[in-house]
């Protein structure tokens, strides 16, 4: 099973990609919607169903940043170095920070 089509096409779905592609849409619809939702927790006092609820978003945007990861060779064309390129981003910078913190 060639595994490469499938990470093109989770590339294609997490990355801004043409205008009819649904799943694309979705998918950046879904990820504003967590951003937002996360934000929920960090105004109000540490009660215990707003722990999990940042329980539950922090673990998405890991999964966000490790399917980004996994895509890196597609967004950078640099090859293998691609994923030991692609934490230093600034867009994974930004993300690793948002995530470390909970």
């Amino acid at each position: 099973m060639n595994i490469s089509p499938i990470r093109k096409r989770i590339f294609e779905i997490i990355e801004v990609a043409p205008e009819d592609d649904l799943i694309s849409k979705i998918y950046d619809f879904f990820m504003m919607s967590v951003i937002i939702i996360s934000i929920i927790p960090l105004t109000t006092k540490n009660t215990s169903s707003f722990v999990y609820l940042d329980i539950i978003t922090v673990s998405i945007f890991i999964i966000d940043y490790f399917l980004r990861l996994i895509t890196a060779d597609f967004k950078l064309n640099k090859g293998y170095w691609s994923f030991f390129k692609y934490p230093f981003t600034l867009m994974a910078i930004i993300d690793l920070i948002s995530i470390l913190p909970s």
